[in-house]
């Protein structure tokens, strides 16, 4: 049996929803559907799924429903200690996460039609991957958030970065993402400049250390092994910790950083304000905007966020 957890808010144009229902009913047999509303409502479809065994769990929404099924999940354990497999199909906008896990054709509404052939074939569950949980807490109107991916810094007003498919795949995709990292590294090379002002500053305490305040081109924090443009990260001497990666806002970090997007891959060795490390924790206090799985967020007053690597998901591969 398949589960489908959908949230129709997060399809408000072109029709979407009513497709996605159309899809589902063509499919027949061997589908539990719950549509859900708020985050109670997550809870009685998880509760429901349990009841009917199901092996996979397609969760078809933005990032809002995908954070608050992780966090059921994770705090209520509606499954005790077995771990469904999960799959995250977004539309518009929001499909960063879908795309990294190869959720790659032009809409949700095909995207979901790949799943159900690779489940009629038997073949949905392949390919699955562990990786442990993100926990961001600290965030303004919400408290906190379970993701993925997580971005800070300067680079962050590249708004398409986050919006885009991201993978290196033929030879279209690759001329694309180079484009994308000249246009980007150019515009941060001409911009970059050291700043008093601590409005353009980020304070970063990583596992208890000491703490480092700068301005930065980026930070990331992620459970996924490559940062956007599919640029790998090194391979991670631990399971349950987080990649870490900062890049001051200097023209040579910039332009080492570069270096390593076009080559596809970071490594362990040293590069001039580079920090590419692992962490279980860590804490950032700043004032702007982050993104979180593709989506834009900001700290609350306190303009501090605790990040830190919870338990793990076996999540879909598609690709």
């Amino acid at each position: 049996m398949l589960a489908i957890l959908s949230s129709p808010e997060s399809f408000q144009k072109k029709n979407e929803m009513n497709k996605i229902r159309a899809i589902i009913k063509e499919e027949g047999s061997g589908i539990i559907h719950y549509e859900v509303k708020n985050f109670n409502d997550i809870g009685e479809a998880l509760t429901r799924f349990k009841q009917c065994n199901v092996s996979a769990i397609i969760i078809v929404g933005g990032q809002a429903i995908s954070s608050a099924t992780f966090e059921y999940l994770i705090d209520k354990k509606p499954f005790g200690k077995k771990s469904i497999p999960i799959s995250v199909l977004s539309g518009g906008n929001e499909r960063f996460i879908s795309q990294s896990f190869g959720a790659t054709a032009p809409n949700v509404e095909d995207d979901l039609k790949n799943i159900l052939k690779k489940h009629r074939a038997g073949s949905l569950l392949n390919h699955l991957v562990k990786t442990p949980l993100m926990k961001v807490e600290g965030v303004m109107h919400v408290g906190k958030l379970y993701g993925l991916y997580f971005c800070a810094g300067d680079i962050v007003e590249q708004k398409s970065l986050f919006q885009r498919i991201l993978h290196r795949s033929g030879l279209k995709q690759t001329v694309q993402n180079y484009s994308t990292i000249v246009s980007l590294l150019y515009k941060a090379y001409i911009g970059s400049r050291m700043s008093g002002d601590v409005e353009d500053m980020i304070r970063i305490n990583r596992n208890q250390r000491g703490a480092v305040v700068g301005r930065y081109f980026m930070v990331i924090i992620s459970s996924l092994d490559w940062i956007f443009l599919g640029t790998k990260f090194p391979p991670k001497k631990s399971a349950d910790t987080l990649n870490f990666l900062s890049v001051e806002n200097t023209k040579d970090a910039i332009l080492k950083t570069g270096n390593r997007l076009l080559k596809g891959e970071y490594k362990e060795a040293m590069l001039p304000g580079h920090i590419i490390t692992e962490v279980e924790h860590s804490r950032l206090v700043f004032k702007k905007r982050f993104v979180l799985d593709g989506c834009f967020y900001e700290t609350d007053l306190s303009g501090e966020l605790f990040i830190t690597s919870s338990e793990k998901l076996t999540l879909i591969r598609l690709d």
